[in-house]
């Protein structure tokens, strides 16, 4: 029963990440136990109407099926997961030591399943470097993170950092910033997954920055006299040179 009550807590958590792919917001759908089954243990989990927004049921319990089956399957592909987000799904089944079958959806969870995940997460390549983007969603329960968001639509970069960067993280929630340190990369993603961040750099907000036109006469004198035309033809002479 123990391993039951466990794999119905991870099984949550796993359809709560989920919605936080479609959706990019905190979990609004909630979860009730529909059906349970002695001998062999079961249940029936049916997803509950949100009270406000839009009803993305379908698409956050199909999100979820689609993962576990292509999990399995060995034919994961979808590059809004990120590697602590698969970490979650390793992690519905890995810890059932007594449980000799789990089925989701009809499903079979075996240990190729785990295989198939350490193998996602075994070809993380790390490389030092920086990346820039807005800062939201601290934690700070039983860790140090924040994700990072750059300016595409739908990709987000965990952000691990280390208890003396924690006021700094603080002040710049919802700012944009840019983080150093540890990036680490999954073959084919245009953006690091997760970054180990040493150094973090606010930025100021868009209506602080200078405007084009208060730059006008701003860098007067720097050509020696030249030209536009001259100065920009004499700088690429020496560079070809």
């Amino acid at each position: 029963m123990d391993e039951f009550l466990l794999f119905g807590h991870k099984m949550s958590g796993c359809l709560r990440r989920a919605e936080a792919v479609v959706t990019g917001e905190r979990q609004q759908i909630r979860y009730r136990i529909a059906g349970l089954e002695t001998g062999s243990a079961g249940m029936t989990v049916e997803a509950i109407a949100p009270k406000k927004g839009p009803d993305r049921r379908m698409e956050v319990v199909g999100l979820f099926k689609k993962t576990v089956a292509d999990l399995q399957a060995g034919a994961f592909t979808d590059p809004r997961w990120t590697l602590d987000d698969l970490r979650g799904f390793r992690e519905l089944i890995a810890p059932l030591k007594r449980t000799k079958q789990v089925w989701v959806d009809g499903q079979q969870l075996t240990s190729q399943y785990i295989a198939n995940i350490d193998k996602i997460l075994g070809s993380s390549v790390g490389a030092e470097g920086f990346v820039s983007g807005r800062l939201e969603r601290l934690n700070v329960h039983n860790r140090n993170e924040f994700v990072l968001y750059p300016p595409i639509i739908g990709a987000s970069i965990v952000c691990h950092f280390p208890d003396e960067l924690f006021e700094r993280v603080r002040d710049a929630i919802k700012r944009s910033v840019t983080v150093c340190g540890t990036l680490f990369y999954v073959p084919d993603k245009p953006f690091p997954d997760r970054v180990h961040v040493r150094a973090l750099e606010i930025h100021p907000p868009d209506d602080e920055l200078p405007k084009l036109r208060e730059l006008r006469g701003s860098f007067r004198g720097c050509t020696d006299g030249l030209s536009s035309v001259e100065f920009v033809r004499s700088t690429r002479d020496e560079q070809e040179n």
